[in-house]
């Protein structure tokens, strides 16, 4: 900024006098130059030196302390007062108000021509525009050679920290570290700590400072009691990431508003978001190529072994060593989307958005455990291969799935998943312990409900009951025990088969069937007399008993499958 004070060094003004010893009003901006004599109205604009020989002012003290007040409220950078002519001193009383409101009073003899002041000015705001401009150019092509060079953001921050003198770290849009400057070391650590303390940066809330607020979607953030300047890199309205300054202790946090300054942080945050645009595309097109790679696993599409062997090595996967399939399924998507109503994408883009952050999240967890991951987001299900480092399969997936859920819920709160763990495991089990994850993951979200954790293992009985429907006799018999129930149960609005599952899960006790369905005697008992004519079925006989109960869970089970199979998020 050009300011009062380096107008004072201009060789017109070398005979000037400062009439006020005040240090922050000598630091004020100066944009333009005036010359005014009563009245001031509204001719003084922010920033402006005012020139005044205070004519109409030589007999009147008050009216010139009325003029300078006047000057003074209207924004003026300072007043220059020509004496010697119309007045010939200052009066104490004037002088004393300036300094009492830091406003910097200057006097020149009369001899000083004010058309020369004002050139003068005029010329050095002209010089320094003219700095700025070439400043800018200078910076921006340097930053541009980055990029036209392929060197990217490792070079950007190197050329901060060049710059500023200060540490410099770029991030991604959730903060994990994608480089840093040389000297950058202390506040990586401090960072990290800061991430673990506050959580992702898109949604903590940054601490901003207490003065005028800062340009360009900048922050004050206080990490570890050092002072760090956060830039938000953004391009077509989404974040792509960040930019941390570590800040001297030495330098006053309003130097970011010198000219300089602003200038090279715009610059560094305009092409780093180039960097980031040219990253992302990267990025998209290897996950898209990793996605269709592992779905591809999972379905078992690969006509052969060395097929699939020579994309994995493509692609940075090993395929040389056992892994466990796990399935997830995100059960309160449309709950979420609803509840966060400051979102403008729509729900297909919401919905990949959070599939994008589960399979960063699962990349971070095996990072953190020393596992090689593989995983897709397909149909609204996570399909995880996890390396095993042991023959205990099962028992690696859990401290596995804990830490996930974990990271997920610290960045998604609210956030509810089921899981479905394999059996079977090993180097050339890709599609078989996919199916088994996902039975696994169906059959428990239909037995236990959502944000449970099923293993393969454990669900032997729903596979027998679902391999059972697939006999034509059993299917007639489950269907005529079970029409006439639901036929009743329609017209009367009475649930005879939930009093079936609750007689039968209280082994035939009336009265405890009686006060869970919060009945009289009578009438569970003619319930149970309606259940008995209409399925023809004697609830004395332990076989008939059993036979009902198996047909309501054969029934229950083929209408799940049926669903499953006509669920429109499946297209």
């Amino acid at each position: 900024m050009f300011t009062v004070q380096d107008m004072l060094q201009l060789p017109i003004l070398k005979q000037a006098e400062a009439k006020t010893e005040i240090k922050s009003g000598m630091e004020s901006p100066v944009e333009w130059v005036s010359i005014i004599e009563l009245p001031v109205e509204n001719f003084v604009r922010d920033n402006e030196v005012v020139l005044t020989a205070a004519i109409g002012c030589e007999d009147d003290e008050n009216k010139l302390l009325d003029f300078t007040q006047e000057v003074m409220e209207s924004g003026a950078a300072a007043l220059i007062i020509a004496t010697g002519r119309y007045l010939l001193d200052i009066p104490p009383q004037v002088v004393q108000f300036c300094e009492g409101h830091d406003f910097p009073l200057i006097e020149i003899p009369w001899e000083i021509r004010f058309a020369d002041v004002s050139h003068a000015i005029s010329t050095a705001l002209h010089n320094q525009e003219r700095s700025f401009v070439e400043h800018s150019d200078k910076v921006r092509k340097e930053l541009l050679e980055i990029i036209l060079n392929g060197e990217g953001t490792p070079q950007i921050a190197a050329y901060l920290e060049k710059s500023l003198s200060m540490p410099v770290i770029i991030t991604d849009r959730r903060g994990n570290l994608k480089t840093k400057s040389k000297k950058a070391g202390t506040l990586e650590e401090k960072w990290h700590a800061h991430l673990l303390q506050h959580g992702d940066p898109l949604y903590f809330q940054m601490e901003e400072d207490e003065g005028a607020s800062l340009p360009n979607k900048m922050h004050w953030i206080t990490i570890d009691q050092t002072e760090v300047l956060q830039l938000t890199v953004q391009s077509a309205r989404e974040i792509q990431g960040f930019i941390l300054i570590e800040w001297p202790e030495y330098l006053p946090e309003d130097d970011i508003f010198r000219e300089h300054t602003l200038i090279l942080l715009e610059h560094a945050v305009t092409t780093s978001a180039l960097c980031f645009l040219h990253d992302q595309a990267a990025l998209e097109t290897e996950m898209r190529l990793k996605d269709d790679f592992v779905w591809s696993l999972a379905k078992g599409k690969f006509e052969s072994k060395d097929n699939a062997l020579s994309r994995a090595k493509s692609l940075g996967y090993n395929l040389n060593i056992p892994y466990l399939c796990i399935a997830a399924q995100p059960d309160n998507f449309k709950q979420l989307y609803d509840k966060s109503t400051s979102s403008s994408l729509s729900y297909e883009k919401w919905q990949k958005q959070i599939g994008d952050f589960m399979e960063e999240e699962v990349l971070h967890a095996g990072r953190t455990m020393q596992l090689k991951t593989m995983s897709t987001f397909q149909k609204n299900e996570l399909i995880i291969f996890v390396e095993l480092q042991s023959e205990k399969g099962v028992e690696t997936a859990y401290p596995f799935i804990e830490l996930l859920e974990y990271r997920m819920n610290q960045k998604r709160p609210g956030l509810v998943i089921s899981w479905g763990i394999a059996k079977t495991f090993g180097e050339d089990f890709f599609h078989t312990g996919y199916q088994e994850a996902h039975s696994a993951l169906d059959i428990g979200r239909r037995q236990k409900g959502e944000g449970f954790v099923t293993t393969y293992a454990n669900t032997r009985f729903d596979r027998a009951l679902l391999a059972l429907t697939e006999n034509e006799e059993l299917r007639n018999i489950t269907d005529v025990i079970i029409s006439p129930l639901q036929h009743y149960s329609k017209e009367r609005k009475i649930d005879l088969v939930h009093t079936f599952i609750v007689y039968n899960r209280h082994k035939g006790n009336v009265s405890q069937t009686a006060r869970e369905l919060n009945l009289h005697r009578q009438s569970l008992l003619y319930r149970l007399r309606k259940i008995e004519l209409l399925t023809g079925c004697s609830l004395d006989d332990s076989d008939e008993i059993f036979l009902i109960d198996l047909s309501i869970r054969l029934h229950t089970i083929s209408a799940d499958t049926s669903k499953k199979t006509h669920n429109p998020l499946d297209k």
